[in-house]
């Protein structure tokens, strides 16, 4: 890394550090903020040497990657939102990944990667299904975390909920071809070890 470079005025600069402590334990920092811990969780046999299993004494990584794009999805629409004048009281979000771990833990071979992100987002708002529409493709286009993982390929499932209601009212693709989710697939394949299994 270039210390002291000089760049563009529209370019943004995050600098972060880390240090790695015993067993699978890492803390993150950034200037003038509290420190992050991550750590992986017990309860996966990674083989030798033993002392490497995490003790679940912070976040994982991975739990760390969707909470800053669920904070930079949030952020993005705020902004979004008063640019379009869209009025708005809260937003909650909820996100879930399915990482195929085996590449990482049991079969060296493979190359671990996110089957799905799904990624819905609640919004405590009376405006219009088309002016929530206009606000998450704006949304989409503007947020940086977003866009990583849109050009990372990965697949994701953003839904979109008005605060009060179980019903969606749109659901966007991304990575995705039509018919059965990578979710989906694996929900199947799960359901038919099991009756495999029962069959036994």
């Amino acid at each position: 890394m270039k210390e002291q470079q000089a760049y563009p005025a529209y370019i943004g600069i995050s600098d972060v550090t880390t240090v790695s402590h015993e067993q699978m334990r890492v803390e993150g920092f950034f200037e003038g903020q509290p420190s992050l811990m991550f750590d992986e969780p017990e309860g996966f046999d990674i083989g030798d040497p033993p002392e490497l299993r995490g003790r679940s004494r912070g976040w994982t990584p991975v739990h760390a990657q969707l909470a800053a794009l669920a904070g930079c999805t949030s952020i993005t629409i705020a902004v979004v939102a008063r640019d379009q004048k869209f009025k708005h009281q809260g937003l909650a979000t909820k996100l879930r990944s399915l990482i195929d771990i085996r590449g990482f833990f049991f079969d060296l071979h493979l190359q671990p990667k996110f089957e799905q992100l799904n990624f819905d987002l609640t919004l405590d708002t009376r405006e219009s299904v088309k002016r929530i529409r206009e606000l998450a493709a704006e949304t989409h286009r503007r947020c940086p975390q977003l866009g990583l993982f849109r050009l990372a390929g990965i697949p994701m499932v953003v839904t979109w909920y008005r605060k009060g209601s179980k019903s969606a009212l749109f659901e966007e693709r991304f990575s995705l071809r039509a018919g059965r989710t990578p979710e989906d697939k694996l929900i199947a394949q799960a359901a038919k070890a099991a009756a495999k299994s029962v069959k036994k």
